[in-house]
């Protein structure tokens, strides 16, 4: 069965979905707009169409409207372009990522037109507080399109129903990478910490960097950053975190790393022994569950999609967004019990088996291709 994706990009978090239909026998097409600056593709090349110019123009045009104001909404290729590059492709299924954009909108049309199975993939939490009014859309959205949809997070199913009765959970995938027996933990009696993310001011580096020097005065721990630097505003945001390192005397003891290929990025997951991401407002991280197939215990915030891959105290921490008193007692907890944190990264492996193993997803995604 030939899968077509279409995205802005190939963001590195299909990585593992991609290889896991290959790996299955079917045929993977991703379509996308652009290339990003910290992907891999080991797993495939996508097919790189572009935005259309006159779409950018019109997009400019609409944003001197009074109220609108111009946004980056991901751009659309030329349609007649992307019909005949689908057409030529001829998917059984087509999975169209954030169907309300404009590129979305276009690919669900064409699927429709070229008579594919359409499925949207939306990193809508499956079970979150939404109005009446916006949950009557979900309905007329599957009734209007006939399309399957499947979303990542799980959201908080014990306070929150479903937003749609037919929305599936398909979490993100990883292949089990470090077994906890090959794992050799804290060397020398020193415990090592792993954050990673671009440089960006979401993605809370600044915080861990306050919170690591803070729990390094009462335990033996060495920390390293990773981060994409891409963009000017990249850059300046590494400036000042190597100069908070500097002012706080951790030259020594913090490492910052950018723009690492993905292959050295899990040889870190390997041989470090705690994941934390810090981040806020985060969407839908997928390194939480990289770390976690490095039977990695992860600490990460509340305010994070993926939170829900880790449960509080068993493969690790979920902490209150950009706190960094509750962060600090998260870290202690930790890496003040070397025993625990053993533990809970035999628990992160054991999930990835159990519940993230790719060929789940391989499942899913074809039994809603097939499905009526």
């Amino acid at each position: 069965m030939h899968f077509v994706f279409t995205a802005p990009r190939f963001h590195t978090n299909q990585h593992f979905p991609a290889k896991a239909l290959l790996a299955a026998g079917h045929q993977v097409t991703f379509v996308v707009l652009r290339r990003g600056k910290s992907e891999t593709y080991e797993a495939l090349e996508p097919i790189v169409v572009g935005c259309s110019p006159v779409f950018d123009v019109l997009r400019r045009g609409v944003a001197r409207l009074p109220g609108i104001g111009y946004s980056d909404v991901g751009g659309m290729p030329s349609p007649v372009r992307f019909f005949a590059t689908l057409r030529r492709l001829r998917p059984a299924a087509v999975v169209v990522r954030d169907p309300k954009s404009a590129y979305g909108l276009l690919a669900s049309l064409c699927a429709k037109l070229l008579g594919a199975r359409l499925i949207l993939y939306t990193q809508t939490p499956k079970h979150q507080p939404m109005s009446r009014l916006k949950r009557l859309r979900f309905p007329l959205m599957l009734a209007a399109t006939g399309a399957k949809w499947f979303t990542p997070l799980l959201g908080v199913p014990a306070l929150y129903p479903p937003v749609h009765k037919d929305l599936r959970y398909v979490p993100f995938v990883a292949e089990p990478a470090t077994a906890p027996r090959e794992k050799h933990w804290c060397r020398d009696g020193v415990t090592t910490v792993l954050a990673i993310g671009k440089f960006q001011p979401r993605k809370n580096h600044a915080l861990f960097l306050e919170t690591i020097a803070n729990v390094m005065r009462h335990h033996d721990v060495r920390a390293t950053i990773v981060g994409e630097c891409s963009t000017d505003a990249h850059g300046e945001v590494l400036a000042a975190l190597r100069r908070q390192r500097s002012e706080l005397g951790l030259q020594a003891k913090v490492r910052i790393r950018t723009n690492l290929p993905f292959a050295t990025v899990q040889e870190l997951y390997a041989t470090h022994d705690l994941f934390v991401l810090a981040s806020r407002g985060e969407p839908a991280a997928v390194s939480p569950l990289e770390a976690m197939a490095h039977s990695l215990p992860v600490i990460c915030s509340d305010s994070n999609g993926t939170a829900c891959y880790v449960s509080h105290g068993r493969n690790g921490f979920v902490f209150r967004t950009d706190d960094a008193a509750d962060l600090a007692a998260c870290i202690r907890q930790a890496v003040g019990d070397r025993d625990r944190m053993v533990a809970m990264g035999d628990e992160s492996y054991r999930r990835v088996l159990d519940v993230h193993a790719p060929s789940r997803y391989a499942d899913a995604l074809v039994d809603m291709a097939t499905s009526s």
